[in-house]
């Protein structure tokens, strides 16, 4: 019994040696199940809360956000217990729009896209 409780507890702490593995797996799971014009109150229901949030006024007075989950896992250094990950960019996370409360879309070209149009907004007279 000692013995299989103490490979138990050795399985389990090498298991978490790296636990944004178990997190991204999770997030890239749930994003299969977001739509295009759900609330902002459904996408917490199915993605919990984000890891990483910015907000922007909108042209129109609205409101604009990106919620970032982390969706890719970066290089790991270490062994057993003592891994980490390292270099961890904005490419390892994948941000979500909402736009007045709804989805308008995900990912990072959607993103890029948003952000590039909104500044060429700011910038016009």
């Amino acid at each position: 019994m000692k013995k299989t409780l103490l490979m138990l507890m050795a399985v389990v702490m090498v298991g978490c040696g790296t636990p944004s593995a178990g997190l991204v797996g999770k997030n890239n799971a749930n994003m299969a199940k977001l739509s295009v014009g759900i609330t902002k109150t459904q996408v917490l229901e199915i993605m919990g809360p984000a890891g990483k949030t910015e907000g922007y006024e909108t042209k129109s007075g609205g409101f604009m956000e990106f919620l970032f989950y982390r969706t890719q896992v970066a290089n790991t250094r270490g062994t057993g217990i003592h891994r980490r990950e390292e270099g961890v960019t904005d490419r390892h996370w994948t941000p979500i729009s909402i736009i007045d409360g709804k989805l308008k879309g995900w990912g990072r070209n959607f993103y890029d896209d948003t952000i590039k149009i909104r500044k060429e907004i700011i910038r016009k007279p």
